[in-house]
């Protein structure tokens, strides 16, 4: 089988642009509790910037409106591959379940799908248990959810595993330089 090395990386390209715009979205999700209350935030690509000190019940629902953000794109776009067949699918697709899976990855190791206490407040404000997992677990399942979705309509083959492979490591290396980037160019502007 011979590649094409152009739609390869458009392949690619739809990919990484999925998983850009996915975190962004969750960043906005965070900035519109406080824009709610007229406190100003800033989203940039991989952070939420809140320009002033806010009390625990508000960080709570910021917590959460990131979490929102995340489960309604990672939702919407599987709704979407579920019923409809749109070039690129199966990329968009994995480009939303790149951020839950990289949460359930790190519950799994970690035992926290988040650094900080994101999940934790998130939990308080929907009244769980603030020490407890619902939000990791319910990442573990929109990640499975959507796997098994892909599996069941794309139905790939066994020779795809090395692609999944360097799709991963590739994966974690742009979340990883996606932040680092973010915060060296925007901390010295908001902290």
């Amino acid at each position: 089988m011979k590649l094409d090395f152009k739609k390869e990386l458009n392949l690619w390209g739809v990919y990484f642009l999925t998983i850009f715009l996915s975190i962004y979205v969750h960043e906005l999700g965070h900035c519109i509790p406080v824009w709610v209350k007229g406190i100003g935030a800033i989203p940039t690509p991989a952070k939420e910037y809140i320009l002033q000190t806010i009390p625990e019940a508000l960080q709570q629902q910021v917590s959460l409106g990131g979490i929102l953000g995340t489960v309604l794109v990672t939702l919407g776009i599987m709704v979407l591959y579920g019923l409809k067949k749109f070039r690129y699918d199966s990329a968009v697709l994995a480009g939303v379940l790149a951020m839950p899976g990289m949460y359930t990855l790190r519950f799994i190791v970690v035992g926290r799908g988040h650094d900080a206490t994101e999940f934790q407040e998130a939990q308080a404000a929907l009244g769980a248990a603030y020490n407890g997992h619902f939000i990791d677990w319910l990442f573990l399942a929109l990640f499975v959810t959507g796997t098994a979705l892909w599996v069941l309509k794309a139905q790939p083959q066994l020779r795809i595993a090395g692609r999944l492979l360097i799709g991963f490591v590739l994966t974690v290396l742009f979340v990883i330089a996606h932040q680092v980037v973010n915060n060296a160019v925007f901390d010295p502007m908001f902290l």
